[in-house]
């Protein structure tokens, strides 16, 4: 019986997960539960090598020689369509103006960002992938992501009312974002791993850059299938039905060689919801608006797979929206992020 063991070294909660077509063992005990996965479901559509800061990838580990250049953090361990958890970028510290102004942007009043502001962020690291089912799965049976009885709902495995677009467990395709997962549930992935969400101002320089673009990849072209798992003229996810392998839009790539800060799932943040930036509680150190009671909402970021062009602010890089903290719908997941020691 086949199996592959990946190692993170570099992160300080270890991962170990290793599947095959009839076994899967984390950290050396079988936590399949009788799970296999479709290996012909949904192919994703190019190959997942190590992305650097400079959008150059270097080959997967399996058939070459890793770049010496690279750092622990970057080193890609892989074993055919696995996605590994702690596959980050750096993101330098820099000032950026975080939002828009409504006399350059028409469609700014919709995006929820303004005023324009400037934001000092340090250096942080960010994940290259929207965490995926796979991913979230270990977490599950690690039992760090779990729904206990009295406390708020971190995911929806199945839901019969979303047409069993919340199944986590062998239906879909491994690498498939994550989704029907609340804000409770993308929290404890990331805490479970060292990590945490990502501020509003973190996500959006990650995905800005700065030079200020409109979109992950720049001010043109618009959003389409080209560059978007967005809505298609027929259907969701680009005709599919639904949303795409992570890191499946090469051409959708982020200043900083992210995939998938526009469409496919929509991202949790740690951040409260604001209606604008227009308070002077807002923090520009690059840290998370949180107020001392907490509300119900949370901002969301990046849109999804059920978004067509007609809503096409929803892919721009400060589009901001708010949504209930237990919200498990089918287009919302997440990626972390980490500040590096």
């Amino acid at each position: 019986m086949k199996a592959f063991l990946v190692f993170l070294a570099f992160c300080s909660a270890l991962l170990c997960v290793a599947c095959a077509e009839d076994d899967c063992v984390y950290c050396g005990k079988d936590v399949s539960g009788g799970v296999t996965y479709d290996a012909d479901a949904h192919k994703p559509l190019v190959d997942k090598d190590t992305v650097k800061p400079d959008g150059q990838t270097v080959a997967d580990q399996d058939t070459a020689e890793p770049d010496e250049e690279l750092s622990d953090a970057d080193a890609l361990v892989t074993d055919d369509n696995f996605v590994v958890a702690d596959r980050m970028v750096l993101v330098p510290g820099d000032t950026f103006n975080m939002g828009c102004l409504d006399v350059e942007d028409p469609a700014c009043a919709e995006t929820n960002s303004s005023p324009r502001h400037e934001v000092t962020l340090p250096d942080f690291e960010i994940d290259i992938y929207e965490v995926t089912k796979q991913e979230f799965e270990a977490c599950i049976k690690a039992g760090a992501c779990k729904n206990e009885d009295g406390e708020p709902v971190q995911y929806v495995a199945y839901d019969a009312d979303q047409n069993d677009y919340c199944v986590i467990y062998g239906v879909y395709d491994k690498d498939l974002p994550v989704n029907c997962v609340s804000w409770y549930g993308a929290r404890a992935y990331c805490e479970w791993l060292n990590k945490r969400l990502p501020s509003e101002a973190e996500w959006e320089f990650a995905a800005r850059g700065d030079d200020g673009r409109v979109y992950p990849w720049g001010d043109t072209p618009a959003p389409s299938c080209d560059n978007v798992v967005m809505a298609g003229p027929d259907d969701w996810g680009c005709d599919s039905g639904f949303s795409y392998p992570v890191g499946s839009k090469e051409t959708g790539l982020s200043a900083y060689g992210l995939f998938d800060m526009a469409g496919n799932a929509r991202e949790w943040l740690e951040d409260d919801w604001h209606d604008d930036y227009d308070d002077e509680t807002r923090p520009d150190d690059g840290t998370a608006w949180v107020d001392g009671t907490r509300p119900a909402q949370r901002v969301m970021r990046g849109g999804s797979f059920m978004i067509d062009a007609d809503h096409y602010v929803q892919f721009m890089t400060y589009a901001r929206f708010g949504f209930p903290v237990e919200n498990t719908d089918r287009s919302g997941g997440f990626r972390c992020a980490r500040t590096p020691e």
